[in-house]
């Protein structure tokens, strides 16, 4: 049964909403950054990596709405990563590099057009195309790329339909907004929300945004894996 979004929940994205149209609907053309700021990442509770990353509102052909840049280190993984999405986080454009000592072994580049998004996947072995169906509710989380998460409360419905092209797997993930917390970020307390994944095979993720929808802490139950932002947002 797919949960229908709560009032709080509601406002939240009204809130990220009018944060990213706003200024366009003054007339603005230009990029305006939405969020930007970097993650520590500890796994099993031992330091595991950094991520970097940026998120602006921007337009472009295709009804692109969000721009989301990253740079990640992961023990001995390197990952960019460019996501281009409309305003509720559905994915129209996608490219990533991992890298492993220097060394690009896997290249990812997405494309969207109506109802399907298609990955082509490039390595070492040759390539691999894919295709994924999209629809309200559809996101694109690439493995352990933190600010994917960003566009959790974006999400038109509770059920989620996520993409996660360097496995090549789509999986549906249910969302609850589990409340309001109060967060420790670099030692201020920052009042957030709470929001929790899950599917019917079991698979969990843990996410807290601000009151502006900026990404502050994500938790991947599974993998230990805990990604805390260094900084609180400006």
């Amino acid at each position: 049964m797919v949960s229908r979004p709560t009032c709080s929940t509601v406002v939240l994205r009204a809130a990220v909403m009018a944060a990213v149209l706003g200024p366009a609907a003054a007339g603005a053309q230009a990029s305006a950054v939405i969020d930007e700021g970097s993650f520590t990442i500890t796994q099993q509770g031992s330091p595991y990596g950094r991520e970097s990353f940026r998120i602006v509102r921007t337009a472009a052909p295709g009804g692109q709405v969000f721009r989301a840049t990253g740079q990640g280190a992961l023990g001995d993984n390197r990952v960019t990563s460019i996501l281009g999405t409309d305003s509720t986080g559905v994915p129209v454009s996608y490219s990533s590099d991992l890298l492993l000592n220097g060394r690009v072994v896997q290249r990812l580049q997405g494309r969207g057009r109506p109802g399907r998004f298609s990955v082509l996947s490039s390595t070492t072995a040759g390539e691999a195309a894919r295709e994924y169906v999209l629809n309200a509710g559809a996101l694109l989380i690439d493995g352990d790329v933190i600010h994917h998460y960003f566009f959790v409360p974006l999400a038109a419905h509770g059920l989620l339909s996520v993409i996660a092209p360097r496995s090549g797997q789509q999986i549906s993930l249910q969302v609850t907004d589990v409340g309001p917390e109060s967060l420790d970020i670099a030692g201020r307390a920052i009042d957030s929300r709470h929001f929790s994944l899950s599917s019917s095979g079991g698979v969990r993720r843990e996410v807290w945004v601000d009151g502006q929808g900026r990404l502050l802490k994500v938790v991947v139950p599974d993998r230990g894996l805990v990604a805390v932002r260094d900084d609180p947002p400006r």
